[in-house]
């Protein structure tokens, strides 16, 4: 039976590189623990007042009456699996996408644009991150003020046009924060990084969150060989610099700068102009990716 459309809030949370743990714990150890990490989640979301709504893979989807709520549980849902020593041991950190809007209810689920939204988001945001929307803001008072950072227009995988992206900072990093660029600062500059894969080009700006390499079709760039991961790596912009971050089995090699670099679940700031290869595709043209830093400043 389906119920006519309610104002929702609904929260995503992600297991970051799922393919990864799989890859080094192997198809047991991998699930029992990411199934302790959702279930985490899950208790979290219902003791601020949420409900589950279910897991999807390595995703669980909660929702709330009040934004507020969800964003207190995106940040305990990271606090405590930053604290969680197993966790930790494996690297394994939890991705949130929050959103508010309308959404229609049917024999114990949810559905529509509200919820696919949030789970774009959740699929853009990095490690121990909660990015959310306008929606989502536009009904918070003003105790929220410090701990939201506007990112500016953001294309989401899957959606047309832009939407106004936001991302929730933690409660506790309250005092770490000291200057924090507003999208008039940087509307105004030219894009800062050209990439070009076979006869795609892509053209990046600071207001990149986060774009995703692989075999897998949820990634951004898909790239289809045996020896690079589903998620094999990801360019974002950080600290005033774009960087390669390599989560993969058979990591990335970066050609810059005069120098071949491995690279193997580590980053590395992209310089001047260069080339990556991922997994063990090193000298196959066909295969490369083509990076030029610009107007760097």
């Amino acid at each position: 039976m389906t119920d006519n459309p309610t104002t929702s809030t609904i929260l995503f949370a992600d297991i970051c590189r799922s393919s990864f743990l799989f890859d080094q714990l192997g198809d047991e150890t991998a699930l029992e623990l990411i199934m302790e990490a959702l279930k985490l989640a899950g208790h979290i979301a219902t003791q601020l007042g949420g409900g589950v709504i279910g897991t999807i893979g390595d995703e669980v989807l909660c929702t709330f009456d009040s934004p507020a709520d969800a964003l207190l549980a995106a940040n305990q849902i990271h606090l405590q699996i930053q604290q969680n020593i197993r966790a930790q041991q494996h690297q394994l950190a939890m991705r949130i996408g929050i959103n508010r809007g309308p959404v229609v209810k049917s024999d114990g689920n949810i559905w529509g644009d509200t919820v696919n939204t949030a789970a774009r988001l959740a699929q853009q945001a990095k490690a121990h991150q909660t990015l959310t929307s306008a929606d989502t803001i536009a009904s918070l008072d003003k105790s929220f003020t410090e701990q939201i950072r506007l990112l500016g227009q953001v294309s989401l995988h899957g959606k047309a046009g832009m939407i106004e992206v936001y991302e929730f900072l933690a409660l506790e990093a309250r005092e770490e924060i000291t200057d924090v660029a507003t999208i008039a600062k940087t509307t105004d500059r030219s894009y800062l990084l050209k990439v070009r894969y076979r006869t795609r080009r892509m053209r990046f700006d600071p207001l990149l969150v986060r774009f995703l390499f692989g075999r897998s079709v949820n990634c951004d760039q898909v790239i289809d060989h045996p020896t690079i991961s589903r998620e094999h790596a990801e360019i974002l912009y950080r600290n005033g610099q774009f960087v390669l971050r390599d989560f993969s089995t058979n990591g990335s090699f970066i050609v810059q700068e005069h120098q071949t670099k491995r690279l193997r679940r580590a980053s590395l700031d992209l310089k001047g102009s260069g080339k990556i290869y991922l997994g063990q595709t090193l000298h196959n043209h066909d295969l490369c990716i083509e990076f030029t830093c610009i107007g760097h400043r």
